[in-house]
C-alpha cells in the first residue's frame, strides 16, 4: 500500500477537513509548493489562495485563508482564520464581497480602514479562485467522460 499524508484545514469554527490524501499543494507567502508522503518537517506561513489536495486521483481545491502548513510525520495540518472546500463557496456572494471591498477600498483614508478592505478583497478573490478551479476541474472531468 502507497504512503498518504492526513490532511486537516482546522479554523477557529470547525475542522474545515481531515482526510487521507496523495499530495498537498499550496501557497506559502514565498511561492509555491506541494507535499508528498514521506516529506521532511516544514513549517509555513500560508498565502490568501487555493490549497489543492489529490486522493484517489481526483484533485478538490480549498480556499485558505492565510494561516500556517504544518507537515510532521505524514500529517500536515493547516490553522487558519477562515478556510472553506470549493464546494461550499457560493459564488454569487463572493463576487459581491469582492465588489464591496473594492469599493471599500478607494473610499477609506485610514490605513486601517484601507488595511481591512485590501484583506475582505483578497478573500473575495481566494475564494472565488477556488470556486472557479472546482468548476473548471468539474466541467473539464464531464467533457472527459461524454457528459
Amino acid at each position: 500500500m502507497t504512503a498518504q499524508l492526513t490532511l486537516r484545514i482546522v479554523t477557529p469554527e470547525r475542522v474545515v477537513l481531515d482526510e487521507k490524501v496523495d499530495e498537498v499543494s499550496a501557497w506559502a507567502i514565498d511561492g509555491e509548493f506541494s507535499i508528498l508522503p514521506n516529506h521532511i518537517p516544514l513549517v509555513t506561513a500560508l498565502a490568501f489562495d487555493v490549497l489543492r489536495y489529490k486522493a484517489g486521483g481526483q484533485e478538490s481545491i480549498a480556499a485558505v485563508l492565510g494561516g500556517i502548513l504544518e507537515v510532521n510525520e505524514n500529517t500536515v495540518t493547516v490553522l487558519s482564520d477562515a478556510a472553506e472546500l470549493a464546494t461550499e463557496i457560493d459564488e454569487t456572494r463572493a463576487r459581491q464581497a469582492k465588489e464591496r471591498a473594492e469599493a471599500e477600498k478607494t473610499q477609506r483614508a485610514d490605513k486601517l480602514d484601507v488595511y481591512v478592505s485590501e484583506l475582505a478583497f483578497s478573500r473575495a478573490i481566494a475564494r472565488l479562485k477556488a470556486a472557479d478551479l472546482s468548476r473548471r476541474k468539474g466541467s473539464r472531468r464531464h467533457s472527459e467522460s461524454g457528459l
